[in-house]
Protein backbone atom coordinates (compact mmCIF):
# COMPACT_ATOMS: atom_id res chain seq x y z
CA UNK A 1 0.00 0.00 0.00
CA UNK A 2 1.55 3.00 -0.81
CA UNK A 3 1.23 6.60 1.85
CA UNK A 4 -0.47 9.47 0.81
CA UNK A 5 0.57 12.92 1.81
CA UNK A 6 -1.25 15.04 4.23
CA UNK A 7 -2.92 18.22 1.90
CA UNK A 8 -1.02 21.35 3.32
CA UNK A 9 -3.28 23.20 5.37
CA UNK A 10 -4.66 26.90 3.76
CA UNK A 11 -3.40 30.12 5.03
CA UNK A 12 -0.22 31.25 6.90
CA UNK A 13 1.70 28.47 9.35
CA UNK A 14 0.70 29.08 12.83
CA UNK A 15 4.16 31.49 14.21
CA UNK A 16 6.15 29.56 17.41
CA UNK A 17 4.92 30.02 21.27
CA UNK A 18 5.73 34.01 21.99
CA UNK A 19 6.12 34.83 18.82
CA UNK A 20 2.24 36.85 17.91
CA UNK A 21 1.65 39.59 15.24
CA UNK A 22 1.28 42.77 16.61
CA UNK A 23 -1.36 44.24 17.66
CA UNK A 24 -3.15 47.59 15.58
CA UNK A 25 -3.57 50.42 17.68
CA UNK A 26 -6.22 52.81 16.34
CA UNK A 27 -5.00 56.55 17.18
CA UNK A 28 -7.25 59.66 15.83
CA UNK A 29 -4.79 62.88 14.90
CA UNK A 30 -5.64 66.03 13.63
CA UNK A 31 -6.34 67.35 10.24
CA UNK A 32 -2.81 69.74 10.73
CA UNK A 33 -0.93 66.50 13.02
CA UNK A 34 -1.58 63.88 10.20
CA UNK A 35 -0.26 66.67 6.95
CA UNK A 36 3.25 67.04 9.34
CA UNK A 37 3.31 63.61 10.01
CA UNK A 38 2.64 62.79 6.15
CA UNK A 39 5.36 65.40 5.26
CA UNK A 40 7.90 63.89 7.65
CA UNK A 41 7.32 60.25 6.96
CA UNK A 42 7.60 61.52 3.36
CA UNK A 43 11.00 63.59 3.64
CA UNK A 44 12.43 60.04 5.12
CA UNK A 45 10.79 57.97 2.24
CA UNK A 46 8.94 56.01 4.81
CA UNK A 47 4.92 55.27 5.34
CA UNK A 48 3.47 56.80 8.34
CA UNK A 49 3.69 53.41 10.20
CA UNK A 50 7.23 52.73 9.74
CA UNK A 51 7.69 56.28 10.36
CA UNK A 52 5.12 56.21 13.80
CA UNK A 53 7.43 52.95 15.23
CA UNK A 54 10.67 54.56 14.65
CA UNK A 55 10.20 57.47 15.97
CA UNK A 56 7.65 57.08 18.72
CA UNK A 57 10.08 57.23 22.19
CA UNK A 58 9.95 54.18 24.66
CA UNK A 59 10.07 54.64 28.36
CA UNK A 60 12.15 52.65 30.73
CA UNK A 61 12.15 53.68 34.95
CA UNK A 62 15.36 53.48 36.74
CA UNK A 63 15.64 54.04 40.55
CA UNK A 64 13.87 57.59 40.38
CA UNK A 65 14.41 58.33 36.93
CA UNK A 66 12.49 58.43 33.75
CA UNK A 67 14.47 57.20 30.41
CA UNK A 68 12.85 58.22 27.70
CA UNK A 69 14.38 57.47 24.07
CA UNK A 70 13.92 57.02 20.41
CA UNK A 71 15.92 55.72 17.84
CA UNK A 72 16.82 56.84 14.50
CA UNK A 73 18.56 55.55 11.37
CA UNK A 74 22.40 56.56 10.52
CA UNK A 75 24.83 56.24 7.94
CA UNK A 76 25.80 52.40 7.42
CA UNK A 77 22.82 51.19 7.54
CA UNK A 78 23.35 51.81 11.63
CA UNK A 79 20.86 52.72 14.19
CA UNK A 80 21.54 55.37 17.41
CA UNK A 81 19.34 56.70 20.16
CA UNK A 82 18.35 59.81 21.72
CA UNK A 83 16.28 61.25 24.10
CA UNK A 84 15.77 62.03 27.68
CA UNK A 85 16.41 61.67 31.25
CA UNK A 86 14.11 63.00 34.10
CA UNK A 87 14.54 63.11 37.70
CA UNK A 88 10.91 62.14 38.51
CA UNK A 89 11.61 63.37 42.31
CA UNK A 90 13.24 66.89 41.61
CA UNK A 91 11.04 68.21 39.55
CA UNK A 92 14.21 69.64 37.06
CA UNK A 93 13.93 70.26 33.58
CA UNK A 94 14.34 66.78 31.30
CA UNK A 95 18.21 66.22 30.57
CA UNK A 96 19.11 65.82 27.22
CA UNK A 97 20.91 62.33 26.09
CA UNK A 98 22.74 60.87 23.07
CA UNK A 99 24.19 57.88 24.18
CA UNK A 100 27.13 57.07 21.78
CA UNK A 101 27.58 54.46 18.77
CA UNK A 102 26.28 53.10 16.16
CA UNK A 103 23.82 49.88 16.79
CA UNK A 104 23.22 47.03 13.75
CA UNK A 105 19.13 47.12 15.15
CA UNK A 106 16.79 49.26 16.44
CA UNK A 107 16.47 47.27 19.64
CA UNK A 108 20.39 46.92 20.40
CA UNK A 109 20.71 50.50 19.89
CA UNK A 110 17.80 51.09 22.79
CA UNK A 111 18.98 48.46 24.96
CA UNK A 112 22.59 49.90 24.63
CA UNK A 113 21.08 53.92 25.05
CA UNK A 114 19.01 52.54 28.16
CA UNK A 115 22.30 50.44 29.51
CA UNK A 116 24.47 54.23 29.06
CA UNK A 117 21.77 56.06 30.65
CA UNK A 118 21.41 53.45 34.04
CA UNK A 119 25.15 54.16 34.22
CA UNK A 120 25.43 57.57 34.03
CA UNK A 121 22.42 57.63 36.50
CA UNK A 122 23.96 55.22 38.84
CA UNK A 123 27.48 57.64 38.43
CA UNK A 124 25.49 60.96 39.84
CA UNK A 125 26.55 62.08 36.24
CA UNK A 126 23.24 63.71 35.69
CA UNK A 127 23.42 66.68 36.95
CA UNK A 128 24.80 68.48 33.86
CA UNK A 129 21.99 70.45 32.20
CA UNK A 130 22.73 68.62 29.22
CA UNK A 131 24.57 65.44 28.39
CA UNK A 132 26.31 64.63 24.67
CA UNK A 133 29.02 62.09 23.59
Amino acid sequence: MTQQKKPRKVGRPKLPKGEAKGRIVPVRFTANDLRAIELSANLYKDNISGWLRRVLPREVRHKNYIIRLTTRAVELNGFETFGWIINQTAGTKPIAVVPPGSHPTKQSAFYAGVNWCKQLIDRGSTNDATIYS
